[in-house]
């Protein structure tokens, strides 16, 4: 390989590096200084997914923060000191009529 090739070869390499570590540092700016001191580091972490998967979709950025705070929504709730609390595990209740076999 020439001098150049490598180069380029070793720029990339550190380039790729980069990228995914800022992808992981942040979430890559998605999160503001607003959300990240509002919401729970797990309630950020689905922001920044739910948006993330939404601007993947070709949804626009505003729409994207409305589906991610959809999402955090769905998992929290503003508690009354105006902290977000979460809602805890939400199990589905199905109220069937028991029937019996017979007379």
């Amino acid at each position: 390989m020439t001098d150049i090739n490598v180069e380029q070869s070793e720029n990339k390499n550190n380039n790729e590096v980069q990228t995914s570590a800022e992808s992981k540092n942040n979430h890559a700016g998605v999160l503001t200084e607003e959300i990240k001191a509002e919401l729970p580091q797990e309630a950020q972490q689905i922001f920044a997914a739910a948006f993330k998967a939404a601007q993947s979709d070709g949804i626009s950025e505003e729409g994207a923060r409305q589906v991610a705070w959809n999402s955090v929504k769905n998992q929290y709730e503003k508690g009354a000191d105006g902290k977000w609390h979460s809602k805890g595990e939400v199990t589905a209740q199905h109220h069937k009529a028991v029937t019996s076999g017979g007379n």
